[in-house]
């Protein structure tokens, strides 16, 4: 399944699909507030400098999501990384971090973000995997919620999302904007 950069046209089929994961796990979809980002992300991501990714299946519906959202000269937050159940556990997920990831190190960041909730437990597997580290919670809660907020450091990194000395995956997509 691809992974390739989204605009403002996969707008409508990206929200469906962070809707039905939000849904899926119990937890609203916000419009007018926490998901307005993925209703124009060309407008919220990449004006902003950032980047926004889809992975699209074979027919090329979208399945997964994945945003980098800048919040310094050297810093970015990694935003709307949702996956549908039938594109979860084979490396779907993995290849939009590491598009998003990717992105960071073209826009010279040292550091990324992201928050998640306790019950995407595969996500922060993945994350932890990738050299993520908690550093606390997050400031504006879902439904009550106020989620992990993760940490990687990108200096020092030998290859995307891994910490120095681990092997890599070939799932990484061949562009990084």
């Amino acid at each position: 399944m691809p992974v390739r950069p989204g605009t403002d046209a996969d707008a409508a089929a990206a929200a469906a699909l962070v809707r039905q994961v939000l849904f899926e796990h119990g937890l609203p979809f916000e419009p007018g507030g926490l998901d307005a980002d993925i209703l124009a992300p060309e407008a919220h991501y990449a004006a902003g400098g950032g980047a926004f990714y889809v992975a699209t299946d074979a027919g090329g519906r979208i399945v997964g999501t994945a945003a980098l959202q800048l919040t310094g000269p050297a810093s970015g937050e990694i935003r709307k990384m949702f996956l549908l159940p039938e594109a979860r556990g084979n490396g779907i997920g993995r290849a939009l971090l590491d598009a998003v990831l990717a992105a960071a190190r073209v826009r010279g960041l040292q550091r990324v973000t992201l928050t998640t909730r306790h019950r995407y437990d595969r996500a922060i597997r993945m994350y932890e995997r990738a050299g993520f580290r908690l550093v606390g919670s997050a400031r504006r809660p879902r439904a009550g919620d106020l989620g992990l907020v993760y940490d990687l450091e990108l200096a020092g990194q030998s290859t995307p999302g891994r910490p120095a000395g681990r092997p890599r995956r070939s799932l990484t997509p061949a562009f990084a904007a």
